[in-house]
């Protein structure tokens, strides 16, 4: 197992896309520590992952809140005395979906940054000084698609993706020199209820879609933007940041990876 005695934090480890990234982390041997602000959501991965024998720690918290950052770090050391790997994988989609631009307010633009990138570098420096004190690290931004294609019914989830691509590139710099990897993994289009929220708004622009359900909409953009004209699965972002976390990995650092079937390539 690649990961056999590593301890690995995963935040928004509720949802879907944090239950694949720490099934595939657990299955490479790594005790998981499971991080969402919401705490029935994170018992669901508890449940998940216990039936696989895995060994597993859940703390509540908000990332957006510098000081709880801080203290899900603390509580990690005190725990296990040490964390070897950080995936910064909590978002959300905001609650406006469809552009223009100007439909947005600066409140839906600052959740966006604040989840998406002031989360992540509350927890990147908060965990440094102890990865750079041991010497090792692995940090994997879960980034999307989104940050290159510009959805312009997406424009502030977009901006904030494309924000972590250079939140993961400065890291890698800085933390280079003490053995740590920073990389970002871009999703495409993986399966998830948010579908039920973007296919009306797309169907507005492309009257081929009207009076299609969700799922359809849906299985219409895999086949006609990607190459292998298959969806991205959970586990499919979870292989990837099993491998970045990996020894296999150790000359990869401040590179975005894009996990999407084709679906644009950079």
């Amino acid at each position: 197992m690649r990961l056999k005695d590593k301890v690995a934090v995963v935040t928004g480890a509720g949802g879907g896309m944090g239950i694949g990234i720490s099934s595939c982390l657990a299955r490479e041997g790594a005790t998981i520590v499971a991080s969402d602000i919401n705490k029935d959501k994170i018992q669901v991965t508890i449940d998940e992952l216990q039936i696989k024998d895995t060994v597993i720690h859940a703390i509540t918290a908000d990332i957006t809140n510098e000081s709880e950052c801080q203290d899900l770090v603390k509580q990690v050391i005190d725990q296990f005395s040490k964390v070897d790997i950080l995936v910064n994988n909590a978002g959300h989609f905001g609650s406006v979906v469809g552009g223009p631009f100007t439909n947005f307010t600066g409140e839906e633009w600052d959740s966006n940054f604040e989840i998406h990138v002031k989360g992540p570098f509350y927890l990147c420096k908060a965990i440094a000084p102890h990865m750079i004190s041991q010497r090792y690290g692995k940090i994997v931004n879960i980034s999307s698609g989104a940050a290159k294609r510009d959805p312009t019914f997406l424009p502030a989830y977009a901006a904030a993706k494309n924000a972590m691509l250079s939140l993961t590139r400065l890291t890698a710099k800085d933390l280079g020199p003490y053995n740590i990897n920073v990389n970002a993994v871009c999703p495409g289009f993986v399966w998830t209820n948010f579908w039920h929220t973007l296919a009306p708004k797309l169907a507005e622009s492309d009257s081929s879609l009207t009076n299609k359900s969700a799922r359809e909409v849906f299985d219409h953009f895999i086949a006609n933007s990607t190459p292998l004209q298959r969806e991205q699965s959970a586990e499919d972002i979870g292989n990837m940041v099993a491998f970045l976390a990996s020894e296999e990995a150790r000359n990869v650092t401040g590179q975005t990876i894009h996990v999407n079937g084709g679906m644009g390539m950079f």
